[in-house]
């Protein structure tokens, strides 16, 4: 046992014996002081592609005459796609040295790891014609999974040695950057990592540990590599700005196929999150296996300070009376061909802050009377299209400007929205993007059939964001559910996280700093609207989400004066798509209309 800090103990409470059931031991072992030299296929190379969706495109007898060839590691908007939503199809041929049959690790396994790294946003990926593995689910039940690594198993059934293999790998993108964006790519032999698991569990549940109680830590370490593994299990507790607040080690030896627990408490000095790593070092090979994972204390207790400069009220009443001078113009289009049996729609378009033009999807239902209205607004470089809604509710599908269908007059490329304009808060992004939410809203009460008591604002990501801020700025919003929210305590976000790009902006002129970059960005942060939301409020985090950290979400909805409510999902990331949270989100909505608030 280390101890770093006074007072602040970490230690390797009990390993756990919990299975200890052996499995025969095959005649030969994995090989575990050495890595196979064998040269494996590049599959970062060599790809193309095709827009458009047919399953027969997974058969390994196509012909790919008319595919184009694709880059791994770039969207395909930045290839010749630009603003292209949809489904495509990527394919690779692979040849299979029949050599690789006298590996080690391969006579062992009988199986191929395949890494694809990151797809924005589901893929079904097949070798050979068969299905291996797909992540995030494709409409009608659409969940994306951008943030997801692909990791699937060939096994050695269907590989054809020393011929071309076919890899095929349908993907769909629901807005934004679509396809392989980021790697890394490999076809590799597995090694006993990829059969030795740890997964850490914490919390009641949820990750969230109360006031009053330590941080008791679990770790489940699961050997299935068929070797008897002898090591050193570690454990360290990073603050969520990357500082070692404690360390500790035990010697660990673990069967084949036996599944042992570790547990160790930690207790921390303040509310807060943090990163808990479990390790296992083998002695005999050097190498490792580790996990990390994300872990609250007491955030109901998080406080960030206001940043808020003098003038920040004056300038959003100034803001909003130049909103107010703006002709909206509203049209509705009718779309018979996207209506339903339920529901008419319309493509709706107005002007907003600058006369800009700006575009949503607007349904509703076809029966008499006035109904309850969602406002839905988008992530970062998204596309709102219709929701196809069969409730009793209309919803407006709504594209801020530089977004969807609201590019006429504000590029949407490069996504480089939340560093446009930056220089000078009158020329932000934002300020034009909040205004367009606001004049959404005067949209919806400008409607007969919307009941202006009910109207609802509901968005993930930037659109959570934007969700809070549009509560903040028009009192007719009466209910508001953000999810993963951005624009959250800019100062906790940029130690908490690290964006290359806001770096690359500020070191590009002279007269840029992190100091007056902040202060511009003061007049944008949800920390500084938080105390202006008085209505009710229903919060969805993902705790292992780097994008939008925990630590932010927490210090704005702390601030919140109305009723308010949260769920945190311990193993989620920045994505609430796989969770049950948004039937959560419908139920808390609908029992808020029929309560007429």
């Amino acid at each position: 046992m280390t101890v770093l800090r006074k007072a602040v103990v970490l230690s390797l409470v009990t390993v756990i014996a919990v299975s200890c059931a052996r499995l025969d031991k095959q005649a030969e072992e994995p090989v575990r002081t050495q890595r196979s030299s064998l040269q494996m296929p590049d599959i970062s190379k060599g790809w193309r592609m095709h827009t458009g969706d047919d399953e027969s495109w997974m058969d390994p007898r196509l012909d790919e005459a008319g595919w184009s060839p694709i880059e791994l590691g770039k969207s395909w908007e930045d290839q010749g796609l630009a603003g292209y939503d949809g489904y495509a199809w990527y394919r690779l041929q692979v040849r299979v040295s029949e050599a690789l049959k006298q590996d080690r690790d391969f006579r062992v396994y009988r199986t191929l790891i395949l890494n694809l790294g990151l797809i924005d946003d589901v893929d079904e990926t097949w070798f050979n014609g068969k299905r291996i593995g797909g992540t995030g689910s494709f409409p009608d039940a659409y969940s994306g999974a951008w943030m997801t690594p692909r990791t699937y198993r060939i096994p050695a059934r269907l590989i054809r040695w020393d011929q071309d293999n076919v890899l095929s790998v349908r993907v769909y993108d629901g807005g934004g950057p679509g396809g392989f964006y980021q790697g890394p790519y490999s076809l590799k032999v597995p090694t006993w990592e990829d059969y030795f698991k740890i997964k850490i569990d914490g919390g009641q549940g949820d990750g969230i540990f109360p006031r009053g109680t330590p941080m008791r830590i679990a770790a489940t370490v699961q050997n299935q590599a068929r070797l008897d593994m002898r090591g050193r299990l570690r454990w360290k507790v990073e603050s969520d700005e990357g500082n070692t607040l404690a360390a500790s080690e035990t010697g660990l030896a673990i069967g084949s196929a036996e599944s042992v627990m570790a547990t160790s408490d930690y207790r921390p000095f303040s509310p807060g999150f943090y990163k808990v790593t479990c390790t296992f070092e083998d002695v005999a090979s050097d190498r490792s296996v580790s996990t990390s994972m994300i872990l609250g204390h007491e955030p109901e207790s998080i406080y960030g300070p206001l940043t808020r400069e003098p003038d920040f009220h004056a300038f959003w009443r100034q803001t909003l009376e130049e909103l107010r001078q703006i002709d909206p113009q509203f049209r509705m289009i009718p779309q018979p061909e996207g209506s339903s049996e339920t529901h008419k729609v319309y493509l709706v378009e107005m002007r907003s802050l600058g006369n800009v033009l700006v575009r949503g999807w607007y349904e509703t239902p076809k029966t008499d009377g006035r109904h309850p209205a969602i406002l839905r607004v988008p992530g970062y470089g998204a596309s709102m299209g219709p929701a196809r809604s069969s409730d009793e509710v209309i919803v407006f599908s709504f594209n801020i400007r530089g977004h969807g269908n609201s590019q006429d007059d504000v590029r949407g490329e490069p996504e480089d929205f939340w560093i446009r304009g930056l220089d000078n808060k009158n020329d932000y992004f934002y300020r034009g993007a909040f205004m367009d939410c606001v004049r959404a809203v005067d949209f919806l009460a400008s409607r007969p059939e919307v009941d202006r008591k009910r109207i609802a604002v509901t968005g993930a990501s930037q659109g959570g964001g934007l969700s809070l801020i549009t509560a903040a700025l028009d009192k007719r919003i009466s209910l508001c559910a953000p999810d993963i929210p951005f624009l959250c305590n800019y100062d906790k976000y940029f130690k908490a996280s690290h964006w290359p790009e806001m770096d690359q902006w500020i070191a590009a002129k002279p007269d840029r700093s992190w100091a007056t970059t902040l202060r511009t960005m003061s007049y944008f942060d949800t920390l500084n609207f938080a105390s202006e939301i008085r209505c009710p409020v229903f919060l969805g985090v993902g705790l292992q989400d780097t994008v939008c950290p925990a630590a932010t979400i927490f210090a704005v909805y702390n601030r919140l004066q109305g009723p308010k409510e949260y769920r945190v999902y311990a193993h989620a990331g920045h994505n609430l798509g796989a969770t049950g949270h948004r039937a959560e989100q419908r139920a808390w909505l609908r029992r808020h209309f029929e309560q007429g608030n």
